[in-house]
């Protein structure tokens, strides 16, 4: 099976339709952020942990909640809800921290859910709207899930 790469050092974003012309099957880790679904490549997805407090910093980026310890290595907390603009349905304490790989950091996503591993073959993409943060729009069955440019997000 042939994964697309939407690697967070690649620094050039793609659409759907290039998207379709390089592979077969693409596999992404699906999540839910209010009423909506996201996608990101699982190769960039390092782990998924459940929701802990985090240390709070000055002079935080849009969006931060703080920092997580995990093994060693001081990690950025974002929530995605605040960055989207999206209305969490989820207490904070049932949330989850998706954590994955961007330009050689790991950084934390707090989401809903995380609900699958999405395998989406090339009739399956569609192209967004211009936003700017959503690489494409893959259709599973009766969803559309918007799948996230990490480097849109997080630059």
């Amino acid at each position: 099976m042939e994964s697309v790469s939407f690697s967070a050092d690649d620094n050039a974003p793609r659409g759907a339709s290039e998207v379709r012309s390089q592979a077969r099957v693409s596999q992404f880790v699906a999540f839910s952020v209010g009423e909506n679904a996201y996608g990101v490549d699982i190769m960039s997805v390092r782990e998924i942990r459940s929701w802990s407090e985090t240390t709070t910093l000055p002079d935080q980026s849009y969006g931060a909640r703080g920092v997580l310890d995990i093994r060693g290595r001081i990690v950025e907390v974002f929530d995605l809800a605040s960055i989207l603009g999206a209305q969490s349905r989820q207490s904070e304490s049932t949330r989850v921290v998706l954590v994955v790989a961007r330009e050689g950091r790991d950084i934390g996503m707090v989401v809903d859910a995380v609900s699958d591993i999405v395998d989406a073959s090339p009739e399956d993409f569609r192209d967004p709207p211009k936003s700017g943060k959503v690489l494409a729009i893959v259709k599973q069955d009766d969803k559309l899930i918007s799948i996230l440019d990490l480097n849109a997000l997080f630059s």
